[in-house]
């Protein structure tokens, strides 16, 4: 299981947060809040079994090429 908080920034500088689960949009997770989003992206994850190992992206990034 993979959880994601997600940074989507649109070509009219609009900033979206939202939570993904194995590359799935976790539904009314979309905010322009970053904090909002982290309390989303916590409450989620907090309910994860906590004797499996957790692994952490620290940063990455995706870009349309057109």
């Amino acid at each position: 299981m993979k959880f994601e908080l997600v940074k989507e920034t649109r070509p009219n500088g609009t900033i979206l947060y939202s939570v993904e689960k194995d590359g799935r949009y976790v539904s009314h997770t979309a905010t322009e809040d970053l904090s909002q989003a982290k309390e989303f992206f916590s409450l989620l994850t907090t309910k994860v079994n906590n004797t499996e190992t957790i692994k952490e992206t620290i940063q990455t990034i995706e870009l349309d090429e057109n």
